[in-house]
């Protein structure tokens, strides 16, 4: 990524009013606190990242600064927000957007079905005259030529990488002082997320000062001036990005060092052990291409038998795409994977999960509607083997499958400490919970491998806590082999027996996790480090 070169006259950082500044923020959704006392400035035409595990605050953060808030059901509780000397506390979102800050949310949303010379016309709403629209126009087309060849194409045909740039270019129609950027290299190729970072230190560079919450911690640090580690509402380390880059508390969090490991003793519970024994899982040279895209590029690793194997790596690295791969929702451009005997190569998803292969995701996908026992018992469904009828007519052979498949459910549920609220709405728990019953609906299919996605993104301390817990006691009293991806590294570590770095696509490092906490290239892609000698690691 290149460097920065000297800020455009005007922009200095020694203007004596912060360009924002947020004292003692409390934030609440209901009676959940999200926010405890978050104080942070931003100097003129500085660039601040925000980093943080999932769950930390930082987009609750960014929805306080752009008056958003009350849309997500969250509320300040005391504390203040300020522009420039000017209080945004209890201002409407818009005009807080003419006042000068605005945000780009999360996850691309732009307007599908409109241009992407519609979506800049409706981002210069709120600019007066033509001829300040025509330059802010001018301006982003300036830095994102791909959106002025495409200026006529429907915003919904854009790849990922182009949408984010869309969303970009259009909070840049209405001229802001100040740009709150929520996770723009979320989902995004290595490739496309250097070229976010570049075009963000050159907006920084015509005068805009940046507010940057990231996952991709190398990315972040790498160009910003000033950095805010957000742990649970608080802010937990601040200072000058390239000593935050450098400083063991940072690689703690972000590659789970000196801390002490997650898993804890373990108590057995009475569910049936898995009835297929767990077999090696391995991938030799997986590559994936999408158009002119490459994914994964000459991927290998080994999932030992009864082994806990964490895949990590920054956002976009392609971790979510092994996953896919190692699923069946990707076919592969070259390479195979095998699981034991089998070649899950080419094979579709229901085949590989017959196999013994089962997966959570990110997000979670339970039917908040029906309760715990019935979610549950869908992940039966695949196993049982009483037909519509007999089920209907309630015959015999169907009662005594059903009775099996109940104490099936419950010795998973007592596994997973979720035994008495198994009568429980899942729509009545809280996000911890229903997180642990999306991860007994996998194990209800009988695993062998179990693939984890972010098992614990969005988590508190507490229900991560309980989560570490609740796989370790899995994984002694099942058996079963484990693949894990996660961001938060204190949970890696604490679990994982073996450890597989992805970057830009590419395995970078492979093997225990304290050689890999170590690693030179580990360290570069996480924190943005310089190669380091053993004894200053």
């Amino acid at each position: 990524m290149r460097a920065r070169t000297a800020r455009l006259p005007g922009t200095s950082k020694d203007t004596a009013a912060p360009a924002l500044e947020v004292d003692d923020l409390h934030v609440a959704y209901g009676g959940v606190n999200a926010l405890r006392g978050v104080t942070l400035a931003v100097a003129p035409g500085a660039i601040v990242a925000v980093l943080g595990n999932n769950g930390a605050g930082k987009s609750t953060l960014l929805r306080a600064i752009s008056g958003t808030l009350q849309l997500q059901g969250g509320s300040i509780q005391r504390g203040s927000v300020r522009h420039e000397g000017r209080a945004l506390s209890h201002m409407d979102p818009a005009d807080i957007v003419r006042a000068g800050v605005v945000q780009v949310p999360e996850g691309r949303r732009v307007f599908a079905e409109l241009t992407v010379e519609e979506n800049l016309r409706a981002g210069g709403l709120s600019s007066r005259g033509r001829a300040r629209r025509s330059a802010a126009r001018a301006r982003v087309y300036e830095l994102f030529p791909r959106l002025d060849e495409r200026r006529r194409q429907r915003a919904g045909l854009l790849s990922g990488g182009e949408q984010q740039m869309l969303a970009i270019g259009r909070a840049l129609m209405s001229e802001p002082r100040v740009l709150l950027l929520d996770e723009p290299s979320l989902g995004l190729a290595p490739q496309v997320v250097e070229r976010i970072g570049e075009i963000v230190v050159k907006i920084n560079e015509q005068g805009t000062a940046v507010v940057l919450v990231e996952q991709n911690a190398a990315m972040a640090l790498e160009i910003a001036d000033h950095g805010y580690v957000l742990e649970v509402g608080r802010v937990g380390l601040e200072g000058p990005a390239a000593e935050l880059a450098a400083s063991d508390e940072v690689r703690a969090r972000y590659l789970g060092t000196g801390g002490e490991a997650a898993a804890p003793a373990v108590e057995h519970g009475s569910a049936p052990p898995a009835r297929r024994a767990a077999r090696d899982l391995v991938a030799e040279g997986v590559t994936v291409r999408f158009g002119g895209l490459t994914a994964l590029d000459d991927v290998s690793l080994t999932v030992a038998a009864g082994s806990a194997h964490a895949l990590i790596g920054p956002n976009g690295a392609g971790k979510s795409t092994l996953l896919n791969v190692l699923t069946g929702v990707y076919r592969v451009s070259a390479g195979t994977v095998r699981y034991g005997d089998a070649c899950l190569t080419g094979l579709r998803p229901p085949r590989i999960a017959a196999l013994g292969v089962s997966r959570t995701f990110q997000n979670i996908a339970l039917s908040p509607t029906s309760t715990v026992r019935d979610n549950l018992l869908l992940g039966r469904h695949r196993l049982t083997r009483t037909g519509f009828v007999a089920a209907g007519l309630r015959l015999p052979r169907a009662r005594r499958e059903e009775a099996e498949q109940e104490r099936f459910v419950a010795g998973i549920a007592e596994l997973l400490q979720l035994e008495d609220g198994l009568d429980r709405l899942v729509s009545g728990l809280a996000y911890g919970d229903r997180k642990r019953v999306e991860l007994a609906r996998a194990l209800c299919t009988e695993p062998s491998l179990l693939l984890l996605d972010e098992p614990v993104a969005g988590m508190n301390a507490d229900e991560s806590l309980r989560m570490a817990q609740s796989i370790a006691r899995l994984r002694e009293a099942l058996g079963i082999s484990i693949l894990l991806v996660e961001h938060d590294m204190q949970f890696v570590m604490g679990l994982a027996d073996r450890v597989t770095v992805l970057d830009f696509g590419r395995a970078i490092a492979d093997g225990p996790p304290d050689k890999v906490q170590r690693d030179p290239e580990v360290l570069r892609a996480y924190l943005g480090a310089h190669e380091r000698t053993e004894e200053t690691l």
